[in-house]
């Protein structure tokens, strides 16, 4: 499928997609009702989008275009609503975290789908491994150039959105050591970390055709890049984040980007450069390995701080960015979490070193993902 040409957004208004988790009581293991709660939600779903993702158990809330984080928050507040409605009906639950913890990906049903198909039959096993949950969020950009300098300007900042969204410390069963270890699950994909560096729209739309004239890519949905531009939404996606444990955490981290696309375009405080990923597979592991306690490492100066210590000078370079944008309470609450340590894999974990099961453990999410 051609690219198309690059719809023009209003600046820096936001989508904001979450992939969710259903449960089966109480076992509280991955269910495989998305295409059965889909189906009853049709008709209630007014505003945003709920949908599939890959597999059975996985379930996709999706806001319509936002111009704000409180316009976010009420849209998933009613998405969440309904499908607890729906969840209830049928007698499963729903929750937050990028991974399952006990969940045998063996298990999983891939949905039944065109698209979905050919990628089973492409990739096999490693489709149902994906059976993992994450946040995307959606920016708004005015025109395709600056798309491709908030593609390189966001690039920077992966594992500090990371470290944020950290949620998915344990997989079959086992701790990982991991603060986020699911994006670890999509590193036998080919086209898993940073997309390939472009310096203006004409390269990325030659670098594009390149792939689907070679039959690697049938349209821009084949290409899962930690960001990449969405040409028919005129937006650019960041696609790093685990599902948080709550939408208040969700949406501060939506905020959060927001905001850092505003200051970006703005001040143009980068020019990018080929030399700037050099390091960026490092950054990115330090930030999925020890969170807000990992080490980021400047490629140009060799400067090393702390994700915690890199993101709490940023909040006052992002304030009037933010304030702009009505949006400085989710710095004021990025601030706490950074200074207080306060994440949902800390979270997680604790309740297990307090003795809760892992069983228990994702009947306390389902509760947190309704109340909080």
């Amino acid at each position: 499928m051609p690219l198309g040409d690059f719809v023009h957004s209003d600046p820096y208004t936001l989508g904001v997609e979450l992939e969710l988790q259903i449960i089966n009581p109480p076992g509280n293991d991955l269910s495989q009702d998305s295409s059965l709660l889909i189906s009853s939600l049709k008709e209630a779903v007014t505003e945003g989008e709920v949908k599939h993702d890959i597999t059975e158990s996985m379930l996709e809330i999706a806001t319509g275009v936002c111009g704000d984080i409180t316009e976010a928050y009420a849209q998933l507040s009613g998405l969440r609503t309904q499908v607890l409605q729906s969840a209830s009906q049928h007698h499963v639950a729903i929750c937050g975290g990028g991974t399952h913890p006990f969940q045998k990906w063996q298990r999983q049903e891939v949905c039944q789908s065109e698209r979905y198909n050919q990628t089973l039959e492409l990739y096999g096993y490693l489709m149902k491994q994906a059976t993992v949950f994450g946040q995307h969020v959606h920016i708004g950009c005015d025109n395709e150039e600056d798309a491709i300098y908030l593609l390189h300007g966001l690039s920077r900042f992966v594992p500090h959105v990371i470290a944020l969204s950290a949620s998915s410390p344990y997989i079959q069963g086992a701790d990982t050591t991991y603060a986020s270890s699911r994006l670890n699950i999509f590193s036998a994909f080919p086209d898993n970390g940073p997309a390939p560096f472009v310096s203006d729209w004409n390269e990325f739309k030659w670098m594009y055709q390149r792939l689907e004239s070679s039959s690697i890519v049938q349209s821009m949905k084949d290409l899962h890049w930690d960001i990449r531009p969405s040409p028919k939404f005129g937006t650019v996606e960041v696609r790093v984040m685990d599902t948080p444990l709550t939408i208040t955490r969700a949406v501060n981290i939506a905020g959060f980007l927001q905001a850092l696309a505003h200051w970006l375009l703005t001040e143009r405080p980068f020019v990018p450069r080929s030399e700037d990923y050099l390091l960026y597979r490092f950054n990115r592991f330090q930030a999925c390995r020890f969170g807000f306690e990992g080490v980021l490492t400047d490629v140009r100066s060799g400067e090393q701080r702390t994700m915690a210590e890199d993101i709490l000078p940023l909040l006052d370079t992002l304030a009037p960015y933010a304030t702009q944008l009505k949006g400085f309470s989710a710095l004021e609450s990025i601030e706490r979490y950074v200074r207080n340590n306060e994440s949902d894999t800390r979270r997680i974990r604790q309740f297990i070193a307090d003795g809760g099961l892992l069983t228990e453990l994702m009947r306390e999410h389902s509760e947190i993902w309704a109340n909080e």
